[in-house]
């Protein structure tokens, strides 16, 4: 039963490692009235759903990007992008033509060379191993891109809750929930 703490022990590392004003930033965009666009590859696409569907609870209009009903993004709407990396092919064609036409481009990784992209508006740095362990991140027990993953579905589960949650009660979230289940 050892492993469980040594993990929540690495969580709590690196969630102490975020920077503060970075978050509240992040916080505020998730505040605005605006339609959210979310991308992640594997593990990082489904938390990315995850955080989707925690805002529409929230009464947000929310889209993930590669789903079939997924609209053009337009001046004003929000990508939300989730990469410990920051640099897949995909991600950076995606993020050219979202800035093309204008959006805000909030990039959650692990890297911050990333965060001075010309397509990258603002961003959130999470201290975390990610699967290529680049140098600066920290050591962890867990496979592959574990550290990451969990610490971004950790703080943006926080930064929903700090931000657009605000306000809203548990009944509304529930009323937002699916109800086809």
């Amino acid at each position: 039963m050892k492993t469980p703490f040594l993990v929540l022990k690495e969580m709590e590392q690196v969630i102490i490692g975020i920077d503060e004003e970075q978050y509240r930033h992040f916080v505020n965009i998730l505040q605005k009235d605006s339609r959210f666009f979310i991308f992640g590859e594997g593990r990082s696409g489904l938390i990315g759903k995850a955080i989707a569907m925690r805002l529409m609870h929230c009464g947000k209009v929310v889209h993930v990007v590669g789903e079939t009903t997924t609209p053009s993004i337009q001046n004003g709407d929000i990508l939300l992008i989730i990469s410990g990396s920051g640099s897949s092919l995909q991600l950076t064609g995606i993020c050219q033509n979202a800035s093309k036409q204008g959006a805000h481009i909030a990039l959650v990784t692990t890297n911050k060379a990333k965060l001075k992209e010309d397509w990258c508006t603002s961003g959130l740095v999470i201290p975390a191993a990610t699967k290529k362990r680049a140098e600066g991140e920290p050591s962890t027990i867990q496979p592959l891109g574990n550290q990451f993953d969990q610490a971004v579905h950790l703080v943006l589960d926080s930064a929903i809750i700090d931000g657009p949650y605000t306000g809203n009660s548990h009944e509304t979230l529930r009323e937002n929930h699916t109800n086809l289940e």
